[in-house]
């Protein structure tokens, strides 16, 4: 639950997650927070210095802000 309170603070954080489908891990650095999905346990991100939007599942983050997150 911290975790997903700082997530959603709108400071830049740097995310750790898992990709579902091949199991590797995704570091994103400096991202914001632009929206959250409490039903589908998701999460939208915004990537720096672009447009780009990325949505990722709240059970395959690790880690944020090189704390690891403990389920």
């Amino acid at each position: 639950r911290d975790a997903i309170t700082l997530l959603e603070s709108g400071q830049p954080v740097t995310l750790r997650v898992w990709k579902l489908s091949t199991g590797d891990i995704l570091t994103y650095r400096d991202v914001v927070c632009i929206g959250g999905h409490w039903r589908k346990g998701t999460h939208r991100i915004r990537l720096p210095h672009s447009s780009l939007i990325r949505e990722f599942r709240d059970i395959t983050l690790f880690e944020i802000n090189n704390m690891t997150i403990y389920r």
